[in-house]
C-alpha cells in the first residue's frame, strides 16, 4: 500500500463532501470542500517532501495545523446557540494565533519540531467545544430531537474522539520519542495517530450523508 490507510480516508471524506455538495447544495459541505482538499494535499506534500527529497515536513504541519483549529473553531460557532459560547471562541481565535506566533519565533520555532505545546492547546479547546455542544443538545428545548441523525452530532464526536486521543499521544511525545522506546515509540505513535484520523475522517462522511438535501426542487403541472 503506498500510502497509509487514513489518508485514504481523508481522500474518500474529500470526495464525499465533494458529491454530497453537488446532490444536495448544504453550506456546511461546501465548507468542508475547500478545507478537506487542503487536508489531502498537505498530507501528499508532508509525504512526498518526507520520502523522496528528504525534507523535514515541520513548518508545513505547524502551518496547517493552526488553520485546522481556526476552521473547527468557526464550525463550532456557526453551530452555538448560546451567545456566551460564541463569545469563547471569538476570544480564542486571536489568542491562539498569537499563541502560535511567539511560540514559532521564541520558544519551539517553526522548522526544528512539531509545535505540541500549542496543538495541546488547540486540541483541548476542540474538546471544550465538543463538550459544550452535547451540553447544548440535551438541553430541554432540544432532548426530542434524535442526536444520531444530526450530521454535526458526528463531526463533533469524531472531533472529540481524534483530539482526545491527540492529547494523549502527543503529551507523551517526548517520552515516546526517547531512547529507551524510540522504534517502539514510533510504531505506537503511528498506529494511534492512524487509527484516530481513519475514525475521525470515518464520521465525516458519516456526516456528510446525513446532511439534508437543500437543494431546490420544481414540480410543473
Amino acid at each position: 500500500m503506498l500510502f497509509s490507510i487514513d489518508y485514504y480516508f481523508q481522500v474518500l471524506s474529500f470526495l464525499a463532501a465533494f458529491f454530497f455538495y453537488i446532490q444536495k447544495r448544504n453550506k456546511v459541505l461546501l465548507y468542508f470542500i475547500p478545507f478537506l482538499f487542503l487536508t489531502v494535499v498537505v498530507e501528499f506534500v508532508g509525504w512526498w517532501w518526507y520520502q523522496y527529497k528528504g525534507v523535514g515536513n515541520y513548518p508545513l504541519y505547524n502551518i496547517f495545523t493552526t488553520i485546522e483549529f481556526v476552521f473547527y473553531s468557526l464550525l463550532f460557532y456557526s453551530h452555538f446557540k448560546k451567545e456566551s459560547l460564541k463569545w469563547m471562541i471569538r476570544i480564542f481565535i486571536p489568542f491562539f494565533i498569537l499563541s502560535v506566533i511567539l511560540n514559532m519565533l521564541f520558544i519551539q520555532g517553526l522548522t526544528k519540531t512539531f509545535n505540541t505545546y500549542t496543538f495541546l492547546l488547540g486540541s483541548f479547546f476542540i474538546v471544550i467545544c465538543c463538550c459544550c455542544y452535547f451540553y447544548e443538545s440535551v438541553l430541554p428545548d432540544k432532548i426530542d430531537q434524535q442526536l444520531s441523525k444530526q450530521p454535526f452530532f458526528w463531526i463533533c464526536s469524531g472531533l472529540l474522539i481524534f483530539y482526545l486521543g491527540s492529547v494523549i499521544i502527543n503529551a507523551l511525545f517526548e517520552f515516546l520519542r526517547s531512547n529507551d522506546l524510540r522504534e517502539e515509540g514510533k510504531k505506537i505513535y503511528g498506529i494511534i495517530n492512524h487509527s484516530l484520523n481513519v475514525i475521525l475522517y470515518g464520521s465525516f462522511c458519516i456526516a456528510f450523508f446525513l446532511c439534508p438535501n437543500n437543494r431546490k426542487t420544481y414540480s410543473f403541472q
